[in-house]
């Protein structure tokens, strides 16, 4: 086969994919255990502590953070994004805002924001708040 600009651009959809693909297979998270001590730590209010962060086999992201927020503090202003976040609340209360509407949720409770709702975090506390924080999907551009 002679190959011309014509199928050389013909087939770029398809060399494209398969890079991605390749990209996705090689940074892909690999299993390994993530020992408390070992984390690196951001300190200030909240002291963040991150996990995890890459792909799946698949190529779906995701981002894993342990937080320590001070009593009577917010980590920062409500916001959306694309990705969804899910929220595992280990101690204290959280005050949850999904869309303007306020939610208290103690130890055990599980706090979910949708892709681009407009959501904040609170402590209303005088004690500290730890909670894991688990976003799923790409990250605002």
């Amino acid at each position: 086969m002679k190959w011309t600009r014509r199928n050389v651009c013909a087939l770029m959809p398809a060399l494209l994919a398969f890079s991605r693909l390749s990209a996705q297979e090689s940074k892909a998270l690999s299993s390994k255990v993530y020992t408390f001590d070992e984390l690196p730590v951001r300190t200030g209010n909240p002291v963040i502590r991150n996990i995890l962060s890459g792909s799946l086999h698949d190529g779906f992201q995701i981002s894993l953070h342990e937080s320590d927020l001070g009593p009577n503090s917010i980590p920062h202003e409500p916001h959306r994004h694309e990705h969804e976040e899910m929220v595992l609340v280990l101690e204290g209360t959280l005050e949850f805002t999904i869309n303007g509407k306020p939610t208290r949720a103690g130890a055990g409770s599980v706090l979910f924001a949708g892709s681009n709702d407009l959501h904040g975090i609170r402590n209303p506390e005088s004690t500290h708040a730890k909670y894991f924080v688990l976003a799923l999907g790409p990250e605002n551009k």
